[in-house]
């Protein structure tokens, strides 16, 4: 068990999201001296209680990150976007944040020794059809959240000689808190599952856990700066055995709705539309339809196995139904 070293003090971005709340805790847990970036500090969510230190600021205005940064040894950088309404959104957050907080790290963050990028297997794109994606592999990413996230790993490539750079790419992360892979939770409930383009899909999940668990030992694992780590449950789930999970786990039955690509193009885009009249983006959205449309989405784990010491702990049936009950137990669905 990774507890306090070295790198004790350390900086979490995002830490009132979905990934960065859980690995807050985690490091809290571990003992470790944490503080959070946090853009609004009245709008805490998961950190109210967790006995970390709130620096207000926000990555897209450097000039609010120095104090931050500042008597900090590890940086991870969770913070991003997983759905926008528009385009230049990612890039401006996922790329132009990303760049602003390594420069301040450069010039203000004497003390920074590591720093953790959380990225995406989007950034390195669809696998084939008889090998899952290695790091070693040139990325093909098919979306602009991809893409902006390509574009923060190669920013953070820039600074490896200033600082240890460690890059993580978790595969579909699902679990308690999650707004994403919560709709397909929700479908399911009112009887329905959307499936694009039909035909069997193949890929790596990932509880949110186990990528929590995962950046706490990139962190802590003495590696090459600018080594990069796939996330995730070893084993390749069809899209069939998920949805088979999902249900059983939920207790619910839903009916497959298959639809060709170019109407999932179509549900995408009324849907943004519908998320921009509520001011609230959906994770339903064209972006994520050409992601949908690949077949395969599988991530080859060795080199994390070997360098990190990294085994998921939660195979996918016990994950889902932990999140069903939480999702509950909040209200979230009935």
């Amino acid at each position: 068990m990774i507890t306090n070293t070295a790198l004790a003090r350390v900086l979490v971005t995002g830490g009132t999201g979905f990934v960065g709340s859980h690995l807050v805790e985690l490091l809290v847990r571990r003992g470790f001296d944490v503080t959070c970036l946090v853009r609004d500090p009245k709008q805490l969510k998961w950190l109210q209680g967790a006995g970390v230190r709130i620096v207000q600021g926000d990555c897209s205005r450097p000039e609010s990150l120095g104090s931050a940064v500042r008597d900090v040894s590890c940086v991870y950088h969770v913070a991003g976007l997983t759905k926008a309404f528009r385009t230049r959104d990612y890039y401006a957050v996922n790329h132009g944040g990303t760049k602003n907080l390594l420069d301040v790290c450069s010039r203000h963050g004497s003390g920074v020794r590591k720093f953790v990028l959380v990225s995406s297997q989007a950034a390195a794109g669809p696998s084939a059809a008889n090998r899952p994606v290695r790091e070693t592999d040139p990325p093909h990413p098919v979306s602009d959240y991809g893409k902006s996230k390509l574009m923060a790993e190669e920013e953070a490539l820039r600074h490896r000689d200033r600082f240890t750079v460690v890059i993580v790419r978790p595969s579909a992360i699902y679990g308690p808190r999650d707004t994403d892979v919560f709709e397909l939770f929700s479908w399911a409930t009112k009887g329905y599952i959307l499936d694009v383009g039909g035909g069997e899909r193949f890929m790596n999940w990932c509880h949110v856990e186990d990528v929590a668990e995962a950046l706490l030992l990139a962190g802590a694992a003495q590696v090459p700066s600018g080594s990069i780590y796939f996330a995730a449950e070893d084993r390749i789930y069809s899209s069939f055995e998920f949805r088979e999970a999902l249900l059983r786990t939920g207790g619910v039955s839903a009916r497959l709705v298959t639809v060709p690509p170019w109407a999932g193009y179509l549900i995408g885009a009324l849907a943004e539309a519908a998320g921009r009249m509520r001011g609230k983006a959906t994770i339903l959205n064209r972006q994520k339809v050409r992601e949908a449309v690949e077949r395969y989405w599988t991530c080859d784990l060795g080199k994390t196995h070997a360098d990190l010491g990294f085994r998921a702990q939660m195979p996918l049936e016990r994950g889902l139904a932990a999140t069903w009950s939480w999702y509950r137990e909040n209200g979230w669905l009935r």
